[in-house]
């Protein structure tokens, strides 16, 4: 980075850069400054009106950036508020809050409007207000039962905001409350099992919520690690981290583990670790080359995490690094099946092995094959697909799941043999790509047993299931696609006996 600076906030911007803006080196700065991954450099960019530190940051839904609140050595704490415009690099003034506050947190709700709770003014604040982007104003809602700064707020995936710990004039706390936009109040909740403050709060794939580390007032410096349900409202302990700390980082990344890293224990902290949900178990990663307190991490879209700035020994730092996560970096086919549609029964799918022997497609519908390709990750598309037999039709995202490509061809002359459909350059969300896919299906119409040949048995197989509607077990045997195991079933396969896969 151009300037030394902690207690400032990093957002990532829709077009995949990083606004970093504010924070503290021996005055607070009013100085922003964007960090492009695709060229690895730092460049200036607008100021702020106000000088700020420890405010709030918030990407709203037209892709303009809110920052609220804050502290700065002339006004002392703020209550204004302004907008970034990624596409002119320029702030303007937006309507400022009800009341100064800093130091504390701010969520994008899912109606649109940010919600900010708690902090520091003249007293700890239990008060909250959110800001209507559509009018640039901010209105007064519920407050918290509980005054507390230094506190996590965290959206659910059920709408509600779950803020936990933090401190208030007694010292740490391990209270938490939900606050539901719908009614604009505040409900207790299960309190944690250890009073914490400078902790993190990370939203696991599961819905769950992973709170780390931090600073009471008689452990001092935690390792302790817990987890929030949201559909019980406890909290339950999980693994401890290899070292104490506070004021780190926690990440989610590509592949559902939790990257921590830095922070404090009495000593400046370079050290890292990884939490894996599906253990509850923390373990080493590389540590960062530079030990660091309060800085902020950003996971990109190529998938690497990049930290910044904070404090090493009285020092405010202006270096930046990356940490390249484990699979985070690499895009790979995981599965492919073969889809049809059987009437108003729905979709049901036959595996294709991607290596070893085929599936076996032995349904009819010759006008059209589709094809899933199952990856690791979300993928956006691939420039090209062709097929050995026919001629591809489209290439897909599937709506249900981002995972998935799917692929369909024309294969009106395709029974009787292997046809091989490829994907060239397939893309990710991240901005990996994969240069090649491939997934091969025997079609053999009318082998519903799957043996590469249509016989006596395949007949008698239709035949003992006269009557049923299709299903996850028998839809093998609707060849005609129409739902039902009937007289028409049995007519087709009846009509290719004798075929075989060569």
């Amino acid at each position: 980075m151009a300037d030394r600076r902690y207690f400032y906030t990093a957002t990532l911007l829709a077009n995949g850069q990083v606004l970093v803006a504010g924070g503290l080196t021996l005055l607070y700065l009013r100085s922003a400054e964007l960090y492009d991954p695709a060229i690895g450099l730092w460049t200036k960019t607008g100021s702020m009106a106000d000088r700020r530190g420890s405010f709030t940051a918030t990407l709203l839904p037209n892709g303009q950036v809110l920052v609220a609140g804050g502290y700065n050595n002339t006004n002392g704490t703020l209550a204004s508020a302004e907008l970034y415009d990624p596409a002119t690099g320029r702030w303007t003034a937006t309507g400022s809050m009800g009341g100064t506050r800093d130091d504390h947190t701010a969520t994008l709700l899912p109606n649109g409007q940010v919600l900010v709770a708690g902090g520091i003014s003249t007293s700890i604040l239990a008060s909250a207000e959110l800001y209507d982007p559509a009018t640039g104003l901010w209105s007064a809602t519920g407050s918290m039962a509980a005054a507390r700064f230094r506190h996590t707020m965290t959206l659910l995936p059920n709408g509600q905001v779950l803020v936990a710990g933090g401190t208030d004039s007694s010292g740490a706390l391990a209270s938490a409350e939900l606050y539901d936009p719908a009614t604009g109040l505040w409900t207790a909740t299960g309190s944690m099992t250890t009073v914490r403050e400078i902790h993190t709060a990370t939203l696991l794939p599961n819905g769950q919520v992973l709170v780390a580390g931090g600073f009471n007032d008689s452990d001092f410096h935690l390792a302790s690690a817990e987890l929030y349900d949201p559909a019980t409202g406890l909290w339950s302990a999980t693994g401890s981290m290899g070292e104490t700390r506070d004021g780190h980082t926690a990440t989610l990344l590509p592949n559902g583990q939790v990257l921590v890293a830095g922070g404090f224990n009495g000593v400046f902290l370079a050290s890292a670790e990884l939490y894996d949900p599906a253990t509850g178990l923390w373990s080493a990663t590389g540590s960062m080359a530079t030990a660091r307190y309060l800085p902020i991490a950003t996971l990109l879209p190529n998938g690497q995490v990049l930290v910044a700035g904070g404090l090493n020994v009285g020092t405010i730092l202006t270096s930046a690094e990356l940490y390249i996560s484990e699979g985070g970096g690499e895009l790979t086919l995981e599965s492919a099946a073969s889809r049809k549609t059987h009437g108003t029964r729905g979709d049901f799918e036959i595996d294709l092995p991607l290596s070893g022997e085929v599936g076996i497609e032995c349904r009819s519908g010759l006008t059209r094959y589709t094809v899933v390709f199952t990856f690791n990750q979300e993928v956006t598309g691939a420039d090209s697909a062709d097929s050995s037999c026919g001629t591809v039709s489209s290439i897909t995202v599937d709506p249900a799941n981002a995972h998935n490509l799917l692929v369909s061809f024309n294969g009106a002359t395709c029974n009787a043999q292997t046809v091989t459909v490829t994907l060239t350059n397939v893309h990710d969300t991240l901005g990996n790509t994969l240069a090649s896919a491939s997934a091969s299906m025997g079609i053999l119409i009318g082998d519903v047993i799957g043996d590469g040949k249509v016989r006596n048995q395949d007949i008698d197989n239709v035949r003992s299931l006269l009557g049923q509607q299709a299903n996850s077990s028998n839809f093998r045997n609707d060849v005609t696609l129409d739902g039902r195991i009937n007289n028409q079933d049995l007519q087709t396969v009846r009509s290719y006996r004798g075929t075989s896969l060569p």
